[in-house]
């Protein structure tokens, strides 16, 4: 019997120590590892007809925007609005420092329209979180540890660059919530890097879309499960990728569990709150309307 216990004390132990390796390998598995996959149209893979006409729009962000871990806003607007060209620069798990990393990715479409939704990872990096901290350092090769400061920083420069380098309409978008509980500490969190994301949009005169605030509007409970900071919270994110890619339930079935209304696993959007922000995103691109390129 002591053995057995042994063998399970060490089989767990393992299981701790190369849980970040196992969770990223899942995600290989072929039903499901589209969730991190390029995105269709990707900046970085996709190149423009150097004939084109059209209006280019690059949707910039991270997983929000990449479209393949909750409600995919972008592919959707790209199938109803065939007058342009809608480009993806999004990419799963992206802080604000890897956006910067790939900019001449964007730059080089010379787009008419760019969105910008970014800080999410920011924000949830940025609590003081050791194995939180430690997993964005070593999956996305920061330089240093994630900070709110940092995020200020890497926000302006990133506006600085496209403005200086495009001649695009810019909009920028305010986080979307982080779970679902009014009162929750992730909210305190991401309500600072909302004010940064205001404090530049009118030091720039970019187009505000407060997608926060659409949140606010619609949800009128605290009755869902918490959002997390535990060691295991991104199962989360396997669970919603695995009953969605291989079991075909939507994001917002997915999500019901939680007693969310909004998120699909605290995070990612389902289709109710996608449907806002492609709204959004739309009215400010309609409102900017661009003729054909020259």
């Amino acid at each position: 019997m002591l053995y057995v216990s042994i063998a399970i004390f060490l089989i767990i132990l393992t299981l701790y120590i190369l849980r970040n390796s196992i969770i990223l390998n899942i995600y290989k598995f072929p039903l499901i590892r589209k969730s991190w996959q390029l995105p269709d149209i990707a900046a970085g893979a996709f190149e423009l007809d150097p004939d084109n006409d059209k209006p280019v729009v690059v949707c910039c962000g991270d997983s929000i925007t990449h479209g393949h871990i909750g409600y995919d806003w972008v592919s959707t607007l790209r199938k109803q609005d065939e007058s342009k060209i809608y480009i993806n620069a999004g990419i799963n798990a992206d802080l604000t420092w890897n956006l910067n990393q790939r900019i001449d990715k964007i730059i080089k479409h010379n787009p008419d329209y760019v969105t910008i939704l970014i800080g999410t990872n920011d924000a949830i990096g940025s609590q003081n979180i050791k194995h939180i901290q430690d997993y964005y350092v070593s999956t996305k090769g920061l330089p240093q540890l994630p900070h709110i400061d940092w995020y200020a920083s890497e926000l302006e420069k990133f506006i600085i660059e496209i403005q200086s380098k495009t001649d695009a309409k810019i909009a920028i978008s305010t986080l979307s919530w982080l779970g679902e509980q009014s009162e929750a500490e992730i909210i305190s969190v991401v309500k600072l890097h909302n004010n940064i994301i205001r404090t530049l949009s009118d030091k720039y005169e970019l187009t505000l879309i407060d997608l926060f605030k659409q949140f606010d509007k619609m949800i009128d409970t605290n009755n869902s499960v918490p959002y997390t900071t535990s060691e295991w919270r991104r199962l989360r994110g396997l669970r919603a990728v695995i009953l969605h890619y291989v079991f075909g339930w939507s994001w917002s079935r997915i999500g019901r569990k939680y007693r969310l209304t909004l998120l699909c696993d605290h995070i990612h959007l389902n289709e109710k709150s996608g449907a806002v922000l492609q709204k959004l995103m739309k009215d400010f691109i309609d409102g900017e309307s661009t003729p054909d390129r020259i």
